[in-house]
């Protein structure tokens, strides 16, 4: 879902109540999941139903999409209006009509790529918005948010789930663009929500929210959800990317985008395609799992080196570009978040996270800069991935890499760049945190940590996961994620905290509205 404004969001179980603030494209997720969606009872036509619903006695009219997938409810009149514009003199509003034909256009393009649509809703009954097709129900948000998926259920035959859709009705007060690009971002994004529900709709907040972003950059790579949502990511790369965040629509959820895009870029759609797939042959397994199944069957890779690619990729996003490799549009994405030190640097007990990255970013200008790892379980701990690339403000110049167990160490020619940047990355997609002694020293600070050896000549890699044969290498593996447990900073769009209540309201009515404005 999609937030515009201040948001009132009452996750069960949260502190003090807090103001979101209102920023482009914010929003937030309102997928129901499993357990939840079998009791999101009626539709917004219905008295009984939860709100945003059409007042009673509004009258309510629909219209069947172009091609015959959809059907598109409104009013002319009351709280729910419509803009009334009929331009071309069809009689139905022009807003109505591109609604209609987005979710058209959005149906065909994911089919087009493989996925299975959403079946009909025929055998919901009489509440089902008077046929089988998918039903949207344009409706006032009150700038709380902008859209919502609901569930309505799952056929007893099969693990297909079906729902309907609420989208804002004219976006009025919102910070879009324009009310088409609106509608486009709404469809793709929330639409994939039914897609996913006709898989398997309980993958947990970073399947279902990074891979329908991921979807909506698929289908028209000009909206920019992609882009403003990699800050969220990007900025706390040491966050564990396997588990869910707290809260109904943490922003970090959106952010993993980037890694359904890095998979998309490096391997095709069809490990994303692969992924909802899976869960339906093995309805209980977690995301990471039906990612590495579906790349060590039709890819010849697995969770671990293709997380370490994509924390190498990580290092050339914002204004840093890597020559030949790394993300299409990546100069649109944020800046990758690094903890600056000062050389030599020696930390005795630094954590990383399963599915996740460190790094750390010391000053160039020396003729070499050498890094090592040292894990504090011994050689015989998990194997786990450092990188050392030399940098500016605008480009990855090379990147030196060590892999396996024990102690790494690996060493980079650093006297053009302006900074180093080193990583220690661990691609598990489970196990516990672990910990190890990094050092980092330059040609003539001194070695803070026992020596180092030389490296390999011939051991640089490069981004696209290849050999280089010159002294540095290149960028392509790492990981990146988090360390769960840890205070976030605040992210850049959107939060799944609380929110405040206007003056009067209840925190009974504040726990409904949550209820009802869940998004996404």
């Amino acid at each position: 879902m999609k937030l515009r404004a201040l948001l009132l969001l009452i996750p069960f179980g949260c502190g003090p109540v807090q103001q979101a603030s209102r920023e482009p494209h914010e929003r937030h997720d309102s997928f129901v999941t499993w357990e939840a969606g079998l009791q999101a009872g009626a539709r917004p036509t219905s008295p009984s139903a939860m709100p945003p619903r059409f007042d009673e006695g509004e009258a309510v009219e629909s219209v069947v999409s172009p091609g015959g997938l959809f059907r598109i409810h409104f009013s002319r009149s009351g709280s729910n209006a419509v803009p009334s514009v009929d331009a071309d003199g069809s009689g139905v509003p022009d807003a109505v009509e591109t609604v209609a034909s987005a979710y058209d256009r959005v149906a065909a393009f994911y089919e087009g790529l493989g996925f299975r649509l959403p079946p009909d809703d025929g055998w919901v009954g009489s509440d089902n918005g008077g046929d089988g097709r998918f039903d949207v129900y344009l409706v006032d948000f009150g700038g709380i948010a902008d859209g919502a998926f609901r569930l309505d259920g799952c056929l007893e035959a099969s693990s297909r789930c079906s729902g309907h859709m609420l989208q804002e009705n004219d976006f009025a007060g919102y910070n879009y663009p324009s009310h088409d690009e609106a509608v486009d971002i709404l469809a793709s994004h929330e639409f994939f929500h039914a897609v996913q529900a006709a898989y398997h709709p309980g993958l947990g907040s970073v399947a279902s929210e990074g891979t329908a972003v991921w979807a909506s950059e698929r289908y028209r790579p000009a909206l920019d959800d992609l882009e403003r949502f990699t800050a969220a990511y990007l900025s706390r790369p040491d966050r564990t990317l396997v588990l869910d965040p707290e809260g109904p629509a943490v922003s970090f959820s959106y952010g993993t985008s980037i890694y359904f895009q890095f998979l998309g870029e490096r391997f095709g759609d069809g490990v994303v395609r692969s992924l909802w797939e899976e869960s339906v042959v093995t309805p209980s397994v977690r995301w990471p799992v039906l990612v590495e199944t579906a790349l060590q069957r039709d890819w010849g890779a697995d969770f671990d080196t293709a997380f370490a690619e994509f924390a190498l990729w990580n290092l050339a996003t914002g204004p840093r570009r890597a020559q030949g490799a790394g993300y299409e549009n990546g100069e649109g994405y944020a800046q990758l978040t690094v903890a600056p030190r000062t050389l030599p640097m020696a930390e005795p007990s630094v954590r990383v996270a399963a599915a996740s990255a460190r790094y750390f970013e010391v000053e160039g200008g020396t003729s070499s800069v050498t890094a090592s790892f040292e894990p504090t379980e011994g050689e015989d701990s998990p194997a786990i991935h450092l990188l050392v690339a030399a940098v500016t403000p605008t480009q990855v110049l090379r990147v030196a890499r060590a892999d396996g167990l024990g102690t790494l160490s690996a060493h980079v020619d650093a006297e053009d760049a302006t900074h180093v940047i080193v990583a220690v990355v661990d691609g598990r997609r489970d196990g516990l945190g672990r910990y190890g002694r990094l050092c980092i020293s330059g040609e003539d600070s001194g070695a803070p940590c026992a020596t180092v050896p030389p490296p390999d000549p011939d051991g640089g890699v490069d981004l696209d996961g290849g050999v280089d044969a010159g002294p540095g290498g290149d960028l392509d593996g790492g990981v990146d994620a988090g360390v769960p447990g840890e205070p976030r900073p605040s992210p850049p769009r959107d939060e799944g905290g609380c929110s405040s209540a206007p003056g009067g309201l209840t925190w009974a009515l504040l726990l409904l509205l949550a209820a009802a404005f869940i998004r996404r």
